[in-house]
């Protein structure tokens, strides 16, 4: 998609009001945008209408919302919906108010150890969430990374995650992924495992520390043989008042052997942690604990020590299906049931789930789900032409299954939506 297509702001889609363009890329267009009908702000990631009809970039758009909506990690943008509407695909996401990494970089420059280390601990956890589940992200990078005024961080952008035996995906080879912070097995024929993931969010910790990535060329070729066979920089070498402890970390979260890489991203968080000075030490976890006592209001205040290891994830197994976008049932009473009917109306949902982190406007609709019945809808609405919701979420102890839901052509039957409850 061009530039010089014009902005939507201020139209609708479908039963979205666009208020504001929040970026525009190649793939597509994402607005805050205001939901008419549940009456809450949300952003919505609008593809272009050239990759809309794209086969392979469909499924791409599918897979993102099917584990980004699968994972119960509070570090990941939850995803509420998503569809197509007159033949666009789109996602309803919640509305994160922060900026990207990537842009925090530039406009500050370098972070301090401390908060390097506890913004990469954050996303250590997303990522060993979702490897725990047999998905790769493949795409760990600054952009991909939002940060919230409170140093609350997000890991977005799955769409080009993938299970060990997607092929389909894979076959993209150098379209995917971006190669300042691609491990050197992505680059040869060898098995690519969740250990790439760590391999780019070491180069991540390196570009909190310097302000640059870790390789820097004006070639693709400099740079792909810098990441095969060049010695990995050492981040006190490009600024001085990098801890030199952190020079081991980054060596071996950055090894050119997966397997001489830390176990799981969560190890490589602990390590960091471990390589500060005692008082850096108590000011990362000081960080993490006001971050998420802003953005998750009830959360148990952390000791000051360093943050636990997670469990070491479990390869994904090439003989095993992808398991993105399944999660185990749901504990018996935590989702309530939902009746044909409720495919038909425009339902407020129960007050039974936990608030949204605060600075992400997402309020919630409410329901009666007394006998799995909705309450009648507040109003009907009509479309031009006709949007089906084709695939729905996984379900999960807060995150109920969405029903598929058809949007009709005007004239027709009253129109519907279901929320996400």
């Amino acid at each position: 998609m061009s530039d010089e297509q014009p902005s939507r702001i201020g139209s609708m889609f479908g039963p979205y009001h666009l208020k504001r363009l929040l970026g525009r890329g190649g793939m597509g267009e994402v607005y805050e945008a205001e939901h008419t009908i549940k009456e809450w702000t949300v952003a919505v990631k609008l593809m272009s209408d050239q990759f809309s009809q794209d086969p392979v970039f469909r499924e791409r758009m599918k897979r993102e919302a099917r584990i980004a909506g699968g994972l119960q990690e509070p570090h990941v943008v939850p995803i509420h919906e998503y569809g197509e509407i007159d033949g666009k695909m789109f996602m309803e996401m919640r509305l994160v108010e922060g900026t990207d990494l990537e842009s925090l970089l530039k406009r500050f420059g370098p972070l301090t150890a401390p908060r390097a280390v506890a913004i990469i601990s954050q996303i250590a956890s997303a990522l060993d969430a979702a490897h725990a589940a047999g998905v790769m992200h493949r795409d760990v990078k600054p952009p991909n990374i939002l940060v919230t005024r409170d140093d609350f961080a997000y890991l977005v952008d799955f769409g080009i995650a993938s299970a060990t035996t997607d092929e389909k995906l894979t076959q993209l080879g150098t379209a995917v992924g971006t190669w300042k912070y691609m491990a050197p097995e992505r680059f040869s024929n060898g098995e690519v495992t969740y250990r790439a993931d760590i391999y780019a969010l070491a180069c991540v910790l390196y570009e909190c520390l310097t302000g640059a990535p870790p390789y820097r060329a004006d070639s693709a070729g400099v740079l792909v043989n810098a990441h095969m066979s060049s010695p990995v920089p050492k981040p006190s070498a490009a600024r001085s008042n990098v801890p030199k402890g952190l020079d081991a970390v980054i060596a071996r979260g950055m090894a050119k052997s997966a397997e001489d890489r830390y176990a799981s991203a969560g190890d490589l968080a602990a390590a960091a942690h471990d390589a500060l000075s005692d008082p850096d030490q108590d000011h990362a976890v000081d960080i993490l604990r006001r971050s998420r006592e802003a953005t998750l209001p009830g959360t148990v205040e952390m000791s000051a020590t360093a943050p636990p290891a997670p469990t070491t994830p479990p390869a994904p197994s090439p003989s095993a299906g992808p398991r993105s976008g399944r999660m185990p049932p749901p504990p018996r009473g935590t989702r309530p049931a939902a009746t044909g009917a409720a495919r038909h109306r425009v339902c407020r949902c129960h007050n039974t789930f936990p608030a949204p982190p605060r600075g992400a406007r997402d309020p919630r609709p409410s329901v009666n789900a007394t006998r799995g019945r909705s309450s009648a809808p507040s109003r009907w609405w009509s479309f031009s032409s006709s949007a089906e919701w084709a695939f729905s979420l996984p379900p999960s102890p807060i995150r109920p299954r969405l029903r598929p839901t058809r949007y009709r052509p005007s004239g027709s039957a009253p129109c519907c939506s279901t929320p996400w409850i």
